[in-house]
């Protein structure tokens, strides 16, 4: 997912969505596509927005990308880029992250390993600040996800990376559809809670040790680059 504006860099995304900020002289959307190929996936769908040309362009080093461009990008949230990316994917699974992460490679492999098919990950607590904590059962199903860690029992940070079946996908998306138009800022998180708590569960993998780090702003980033020199 790549809608956003990334507007909490500054003038850092005038000229490019936050997708292409570097760390340490590598954009985080090549961070990431490279992960990808580097664990065998062979096909990538980028759901765009803001200045999607410039992910239009990577198209031609790497021809295994593909695009959904969400026309309302700036009045909406990630759901609405998630469920629009919906006649792209059409009846593939499919391994779901955000184009602001950095991360390692063992986030992408645990995950295709994992022998369920819908799976958030989650970490041990790594970041300073914007933390967005997880809570899951015994059976380890996500139960719940807040920035308030006094609403929940934390049993670990959301990473923003995600094995999602193309039936949960399905779910997502119709329960999304009836309320779009109410909710167009609602973020993913809050749909894939939903989803887990009153239609079909989705279980948690947690890697405690995982070197991983989201960046939304320039502190983010001097940090994220200290984890990946």
């Amino acid at each position: 997912m790549a809608a956003g504006m990334g507007t909490r860099f500054g003038n850092k995304t005038e000229f490019i969505p936050k997708g292409f900020i570097s760390v340490n002289g590598v954009p985080m959307i090549i961070r990431s596509i490279e992960t990808l190929l580097n664990s065998g996936i062979t096909r990538i769908v980028i759901g765009t927005g803001y200045l999607k040309e410039k992910y239009e362009e990577l198209a031609v080093k790497y021809p295994m990308l593909e695009f959904s461009f969400s026309e309302k990008y700036k009045d909406t949230n990630s759901m609405w880029t998630l469920c629009n990316c919906k006649e792209v994917v059409g009846n593939d699974d499919f391994i779901l992250l955000e184009s602001d992460l950095v991360f390692e490679q063992k986030a992408i492999t645990e995950l295709i390993n994992n022998e369920k098919t819908d799976v958030l990950l989650a970490a041990g607590e790594v970041k300073f600040q914007d933390q967005y904590f997880v809570e899951y059962n015994e059976d380890k199903v996500l139960t719940n996800c807040s920035t308030d860690r006094t609403k929940l029992n934390v049993c670990g940070e959301f990473v923003g990376i995600h094995k999602i079946s193309n039936s949960f996908y399905n779910k997502l998306c119709r329960y999304y559809e009836e309320i779009k138009n109410t909710y167009p800022r609602l973020g993913y998180e809050f749909g894939l809670l939903h989803t887990s708590q009153q239609i079909t569960p989705l279980y948690v993998h947690k890697i405690n040790n995982l070197v991983w780090y989201e960046i939304d702003d320039e502190k983010d980033l001097i940090y994220a680059e200290k984890l990946f020199r």
